[in-house]
This record gives C-alpha cells, sequence and structure tokens, in this order.
C-alpha cells in the first residue's frame, strides 16, 4: 500500500494513521471533510428557511385589523 502525505507538513505518513509522526496533525479524508460541511450547509439552510417561515407567518394580513373605518 502507498503511503499519506500528512496535509500539514509533507511527510509520508503509514497507511491507516491517524496522526502525523512528525507534527502530530490528526489526519482526515477528503471525504469526511466535505461530509461535515455539507452537514453544516445543510442546517444552516434549514435553519434560515425555519425563520422566514415563521416570519412570514407572524405577520398579520392587515395591520391596521380588520375593524378600520374610514371617514370623510
Amino acid at each position: 500500500m502507498a503511503n499519506n502525505i500528512c496535509s500539514n507538513c509533507g511527510t509520508n505518513i503509514p497507511p491507516g494513521s491517524k496522526k502525523c509522526p512528525e507534527c502530530g496533525s490528526l489526519q482526515t479524508s477528503k471525504f469526511k471533510m466535505i461530509l461535515g460541511a455539507a452537514t453544516v450547509l445543510i442546517a444552516a439552510l434549514v435553519i434560515v428557511i425555519g425563520a422566514i417561515f415563521i416570519i412570514v407567518k407572524d405577520e398579520p394580513a392587515n395591520p391596521a385589523g380588520d375593524t378600520t373605518e374610514i371617514t370623510p
């Protein structure tokens, strides 16, 4: 098997190692990084859409009320 390269210092890392033997930085796969970023993005999108829905739902259709009379 081929050795991996540390994303921090560029040292060869044995396959399956979670930390670089040279600098000690944790090694994560690109798939895990993309999956984590996608999860955060989806969660933020759900929160924003939920907030917009709540704001629009609470806004009254007629801010003055239904009994407004206009007198000349």
